[in-house]
């Protein structure tokens, strides 16, 4: 009897536990205390940087229905020890409980910082597509690039691993979940970012309405043009990540602009990375409105009226490797000339000394 108790108990905490993050739906709780409705997946991962002797691990939990990052926990060491025996395939608790552990050890380092970094990061690569479709390979790579970026090392090498699993299990094994960022912004802001303004009756305008009628906050945006690698606004497809700026300059801009550090020395703003999420031919011009979402409940709405060919993803990547490419040969030819002036100088002098002897 007192094992029954125990057990409906258990159950008890679990289900209030679970309506937290079901937004007190008691259906939904009940199937996420039974494991059958999961929110979360947990990415377990790993990585040494041989150069700097120093290694680390992380897991990284993302709410794939809100898309938001819920919460990150990561130890970094000041030795390849982390890397060599942790393993990333155990279950998510025990690779967890594995870092923490390790965590008290000696050589352990503060990662609050490769915590808020590795966020940062992620918002900015935009992973949550990926994490929904469990792309463990794609993510990977995003996370090879990522260590490499915050460690400042080509050398640095990582694994990773996914699992799914829900809100109420993280919460009931401790791991404080976090509030998206920007989940309180209409509490703290009286207005909209941008002026509403009256939208025709149409069934155009009804369309607009209707997307814009999803997101917190709608900002104006504008897409990077790129006239000749850049890739025809025409052929970019929902779900494609683009290269934003954010030139109204109103506070949620301004913050969602802060938010993924994307500013000059000046301080003045950079593009940053936005998803498609709607594309409308504009019936007023022969070009298109994209909505792009650029942060938690932010789309920024993109109005082209020509058929201009813009920055995506991909082709900021291709620009970036051209670029260093045609450095290349100018670095070769001043290396070319030094030799040969090398070896003309070379060949003077063995002429001099044989004249002379």
């Amino acid at each position: 009897m007192p094992e029954a108790r125990e057990s409906i108990s258990e159950k008890a905490k679990r289900i209030e536990t679970a309506l937290k993050y079901t937004n007190g739906d008691m259906e939904k709780a009940k199937f996420m205390a039974g494991g059958k409705l999961q929110d979360i997946v947990a990415l377990k991962g790993k990585f040494v940087v041989p150069d700097q002797n120093r290694s680390g691990a992380f897991i990284a939990f993302i709410n794939v229905v809100q898309e938001y990052i819920s919460a990150v926990v990561s130890i970094t060491s000041n030795n390849t020890t982390t890397y060599t025996r942790l393993r990333i395939f155990d279950n998510w608790k025990s690779f967890y409980n594995n870092i923490n552990a390790y965590s008290k050890s000696e050589d352990s380092t503060n990662s609050q910082e490769l915590n808020e970094q590795l966020m940062t990061k992620m918002i900015q690569r935009d992973v949550f597509p990926d994490a929904q479709k469990m792309n463990l390979e794609y993510l990977s790579t995003v996370f090879q690039d990522i260590i490499k970026e915050i460690f400042q090392s080509e050398k640095a090498k990582s694994q990773l691993d996914i699992e799914k699993t829900n809100s109420m299990e993280v919460d009931l094994a401790g791991i404080s979940i976090m509030v998206p960022e920007f989940e309180t912004e209409k509490e703290e802001s009286p207005t909209e970012a941008t002026e509403e303004k009256s939208v025709p009756d149409t069934a155009f305008g009804k369309r607009l309405s209707e997307i814009e009628s999803k997101a917190s906050f709608v900002v104006e945006g504008c897409c990077v043009l790129s006239p000749v690698r850049g890739k025809p606004i025409s052929e970019v497809t929902v779900g494609e990540r683009i290269m934003v700026s954010l030139t109204a300059g109103d506070p949620v801009s301004e913050k969602v602009i802060d938010a993924y550090k994307a500013r000059d020395h000046e301080g003045k703003p950079l593009p940053i990375i936005g998803r498609v999420i709607e594309i409308v031919p504009n019936e007023q011009s022969k070009g298109v409105i994209l909505y792009a979402l650029v942060a938690k409940g932010i789309y920024a709405k993109i109005v082209e009226e020509e058929p201009v060919r813009i920055q995506t993803e991909a082709t900021q990547l291709i620009n970036s490797t051209t670029e260093i490419q045609e450095e290349k040969p100018a670095g070769d030819w001043l290396t070319i000339l030094i030799v040969i002036v090398f070896v003309i100088l070379i060949l003077s002098l063995v002429i001099l000394f044989y004249v002379i002897s």
